[in-house]
């Protein structure tokens, strides 16, 4: 059992095959074989958790569907916005590549440009698998940020990854996921922060 408040950010870290996807993908009910979600006092079957909640996956390409960058923020709105599109792509240094095909994007760029879409979606809760994989320090930060602003907006995150600055820099909460379990749970307080560092610094075990 895992209780985590609304409005954060939630880190989830593990080793390789520690069960972090498959947590998040049963969550967000992309798969039946999961125990109960209770959010807000009311429990989410899976089907569900498929309107409440949005998954950015680590292979972005199953995730980009049309013919522009735009209209793959604007596919994802339940009533298109394109000023706010517009703004969203801004923010993640993509507004420059709204009339590109998706798939002539780099890598680092088609993830950016599944995180725009989630965030356009407005769901409850977002499930990012390693947003910041391909990226360089400045669209690591350029994340971050947006990320930040979402949270403000009352939605809960979670972000699957191995990136010490990204956790350092935008997660209020860490939950750590060995062999198919939650081992650990910690705010990012100070006590939090020693924790994460040795983590993954030194490789000493949250618990």
């Amino acid at each position: 059992e895992s209780k985590i408040p609304a409005n954060r950010i939630v880190g989830i870290i593990g080793n390789n095959g520690a069960g972090k996807s498959t947590f998040s993908r049963c969550f967000c009910g992309l798969e039946k074989r999961c125990g109960e979600v209770i959010w807000n006092g009311r429990t989410y079957r899976p089907k569900d958790r498929l309107n409440t909640c949005y998954m950015v996956m680590q292979e972005v390409n199953h995730q980009l569907f049309t013919e522009t960058v735009l209209d793959e923020v604007l596919i994802s709105m339940e009533e298109e916005n394109q000023e706010w599109a517009e703004e969203i792509l801004a923010e993640l240094d993509l507004i420059g590549f709204k009339d590109r095909h998706p798939m002539s994007l780099s890598g680092g760029q088609k993830q950016r440009v599944a995180i725009a879409s989630a965030i356009a979606s407005k769901r409850s809760i977002l499930f990012f698998d390693e947003p910041t994989s391909g990226l360089d320090y400045k669209h690591m930060k350029e994340v971050a940020n947006v990320l930040k602003q979402v949270r403000d907006t009352g939605i809960t995150l979670y972000v699957i990854t191995h990136d010490l600055e990204l956790l350092l820099d935008c997660c209020t909460d860490i939950v750590h996921f060995e062999d198919g379990s939650i081992i650990d749970k910690f705010q990012m307080d100070e006590a939090g922060l020693e924790k994460i560092r040795n983590y993954f610094i030194k490789g000493v075990p949250t618990k």
